[in-house]
């Protein structure tokens, strides 16, 4: 595999295409079926330090800004997303450190920094998981945080029927789908 033809086409596809499916993959929402109201997986972050592994348009870190986070980083493959946070949260009256690199190589991010490092759909584009895992765990704290949330191919299957989680098709469908987030109230 050719890492930078990788790096390139992954790129070209965030700054063409990306924000048609930022939606539903921003904070709050760590996808189809969970919330951060939801799950409190971050809890109060006032005062912490934040870095964002693939950060797209700004609309996470805005999310983290609003609720008092003192230092917001984001780090993005596609320049054009960079572009995108950075206007979008000086719209919002926040400022963040922002990155343009591959999640997979050293881009100058401080070690030992930072209190959470998160990710919402972007680590299942790294070309080294280990290598990618590896790196953030450096940029963390002695008990820092780190969370992510990435797909599973049982989310084409299930749909929301009554507040109930039901699956409509087969797991092995392999057809093309579109997915809108599903919730599901807490019992």
């Amino acid at each position: 595999m050719n890492k930078h033809r990788v790096y390139e086409t992954n790129s070209s596809y965030w700054d063409t295409k990306g924000n048609d499916f930022l939606r539903a993959i921003v904070l709050p929402f760590y996808g189809a079926f969970v919330t951060e109201e939801k799950c409190q997986l971050f809890g109060d972050v006032s005062g912490k330090k934040m870095l964002e592994i693939g950060c797209g348009d700004g609309q996470s870190l805005q999310y983290q800004g609003e609720r008092k986070a003192a230092e917001l980083w984001g780090m993005d493959i596609s320049e054009n997303q960079i572009e995108k946070a950075k206007q979008h949260l000086t719209t919002c009256g926040l400022s963040a450190k922002l990155i343009c690199s591959p999640m997979e190589e050293e881009c100058d991010l401080p070690v030992d920094y930072f209190d959470f490092v998160y990710s919402i759909y972007a680590i299942g584009w790294t070309t080294d998981l280990e290598g990618t895992f590896c790196r953030i765990a450096s940029y963390l704290k002695k008990d820092g945080i780190f969370i992510f949330s990435w797909s599973h191919p049982i989310h084409k299957c299930v749909v929301n029927e009554n507040n109930r989680l039901a699956f409509n098709k087969s797991y092995f469908d392999e057809s093309w789908y579109s997915v809108a987030p599903i919730f599901v109230k807490a019992s």
